[in-house]
């Protein structure tokens, strides 16, 4: 198994990706692309690729999971301007 074909296999098992790109300028690259189509990952090996690829968001993404800011944006909490 070949980078390119752990690659390609993985991106298949995405269902947001409809059609991912082979970059092969050979026949040789073409063949060693197909050969993503036979790949098959064990549980461990799909947790693995999942951990690698993680990207952490940063913030504006981290601050709207607080129960507080999801309160506001949603119009759960409102504010007492009364003071």
């Amino acid at each position: 198994m070949t980078p390119s074909q752990v690659a390609l296999a993985w991106t298949l098992l995405n269902p947001g990706v409809t059609a991912p790109i082979v970059g092969a300028r050979t026949p040789a690259q073409l063949e060693d692309n197909l050969g993503a189509l036979d790949v098959r990952f064990t549980g461990a090996q799909l947790a693995t690729l999942a951990e690698a690829s993680e990207v952490e968001l940063g913030f504006p993404h981290e601050f709207l999971r607080r129960p507080m800011a999801r309160g506001v944006v949603s119009g759960a909490v409102t504010l007492d301007t009364a003071r």
